[in-house]
């Protein structure tokens, strides 16, 4: 397949963990890429992996999607990109701390990266994957989106956010031949938490409703659920059962749960 034949996808967040995972499957499956991260060297890195082993392009954009100008770079590339025929929205961060204790420029950064990128981006493709009848978007959401989150506040109302919206528009999307995900992984072993001041070590669990998935399992049962058209991807039956478990249980018990996870963490 050389290059004028070849299909591209655009991964945000691909430094490490579930975005780099997507961005290692659509190298093996032949896709050029453009890839998006903050950490120069690690994300350089990932680049000059997957061209040799896998004889694509890939293009590396260092940017903060936070950042208004990198925003407008990285929306006007991809418009022009005709054959741009996946983006997967997955750049984001979290903070373990009380709304009122963190800065509130932290906030509006979280809201800006999780949501006004991610909208920014879907309506930059999603005329021409329209107009062209085939397209896919995954964007990346949280098994926080369904529940309060203390300590997390601003994490999963964003991430509520994308479940919704993502929801919306692939009910607007029916009959063009453009796919929509919204993927909501629960404890995933990337350095996402280590980031957080989290000791990965410990922190993640080999078993029980807190067992924790490898971003290539999480890939790979998005991808499946895509094929198949699934709007919502919970991967893991743990994680599944705890959907199950946040739409049926009694709201008063949902609080008393995360109340209880508030006192783990103080």
């Amino acid at each position: 397949m050389n290059s004028i034949e070849r299909k591209t996808a655009c991964i945000t967040g691909a430094t490490s963990g579930i975005g780099a995972a997507f961005a290692k499957r659509f190298a093996k499956q032949g896709y050029d890429l453009i890839i998006t991260g903050r950490r120069k060297e690690k994300v350089e890195s990932l680049s000059n992996t997957l061209t040799k082993e896998n004889k694509i392009n890939v293009e590396v954009i260092i940017a903060e999607l936070s950042d208004d100008k990198k925003l407008v770079f990285l929306t006007e590339k991809i418009k022009k990109i005709k054959n741009l025929e996946i983006l997967v929205n997955n750049a984001g961060f979290a903070k373990d701390i009380f709304f009122h204790k963190e800065d509130f420029s932290t906030h509006e950064v979280m809201l800006k990266v999780h949501n006004l990128a991610l909208i920014t981006l879907c309506h930059a493709v999603l005329p021409n994957m329209v107009s062209q009848g085939h397209g896919r978007i995954i964007n990346v959401s949280s098994l926080l989106a369904f529940t309060p989150s203390p300590n997390n506040a601003m994490y999963s109302a964003s991430k509520s956010f994308v479940k919704i919206f993502t929801e919306s528009i692939y009910l607007e999307l029916q009959g063009t031949g453009v796919k929509v995900q919204a993927l909501c992984p629960g404890m995933t072993r990337t350095d996402f938490h280590e980031r957080m001041g989290f000791d990965k070590n410990t922190f993640y669990k080999d078993k029980g409703m807190l067992k924790a998935m490898t971003p290539e399992e999480v890939v790979d049962i998005s991808l499946q659920y895509l094929e198949k058209d699934k709007v919502i991807c919970v991967p893991g039956g743990n994680n599944k059962l705890s959907r199950f478990l946040l739409k049926t249980l009694p709201q008063v018990v949902i609080y008393k749960m995360a109340s209880l996870m508030i006192h783990k963490k103080e």
